[in-house]
């Protein structure tokens, strides 16, 4: 089985994002979706994912979520792994939230590590597929 996993950054920008990364984001996840690679998320995730939404008492945002995350692969977080993500933090230059994510898909055999976020586009433990947002942005804009 192939696990890719999907950062926050991807799920808040795909949902909430300008249209103009609509068509990119769109077209990144039907293609992982067709080439096989099943959906990761973590409660790091959900958490990123919800808190602004539920602060803004957006109930239609928290349903559309929690209901696409139904249809992800939820990994556990093991204890381990925030001993292991300062390890990562410092490897990788990464903050810690970011260090915690990297760790739990590593830590359950991801093999691609989705994100529109720059700071990942040259992971050593993990490859990352980097969504270039900006790239998408100017091209709508022409």
């Amino acid at each position: 089985m192939k696990l890719a996993y999907i950062d926050s950054c991807v799920w808040i920008s795909w949902i909430e994002g300008l249209a103009a990364y609509q068509e990119t984001l769109n077209d990144a996840m039907r293609q992982l979706s067709q080439d096989g690679w099943t959906f990761c998320i973590s409660e790091a995730v959900v958490l990123e994912v919800l808190v602004n939404p539920l602060k803004r008492q957006q109930d239609h945002l928290v349903e559309t979520y929690r209901k696409l995350f139904e249809r992800t692969r939820n990994l556990r977080i093991h204890v381990s792994v925030f001993k292991e993500a300062l390890s990562v933090a410092y490897t990788e230059n990464l903050r810690a939230m970011d260090a915690i994510h990297v760790t739990i898909a590593c830590h359950h055999g991801c093999d691609r590590f989705v994100t529109t976020d720059p700071h990942f586009r040259h992971l050593k433990l993990i490859h990352s597929q980097w969504i270039n947002l900006v790239e998408s942005a100017k091209a709508s804009q022409e």
